[in-house]
């Protein structure tokens, strides 16, 4: 499993905090879309950027002010 951090194979631009993830399942090669920080992960462009919409306006996930906060109070950051 690699994250390609050139993004050739997408659609359009990947939004920051997010990556063109491959994997293997069954043996089949699979590229995803990917936020490490969350572990959410969309298999089209399309519904990445409608979940990013969504978060976005909603201030959810890693587009809330919140969400920085908690990772430092969890190390994680």
């Amino acid at each position: 499993m690699a994250d390609q951090k050139d993004n050739k194979d997408s659609p359009g631009p990947i939004p920051e905090g997010w990556v063109l993830h491959t994997k293997f399942k069954n043996g089949i090669e699979v590229k995803t879309y990917l936020c490490p920080a969350t572990e959410q992960e969309f298999y089209t462009y399309e519904d990445l950027m409608r979940y990013v919409r969504y978060a976005k306006a909603a201030k959810l996930s890693i587009y809330s002010p919140e969400f920085e906060e908690n990772m430092k109070k969890e190390g994680q950051s």
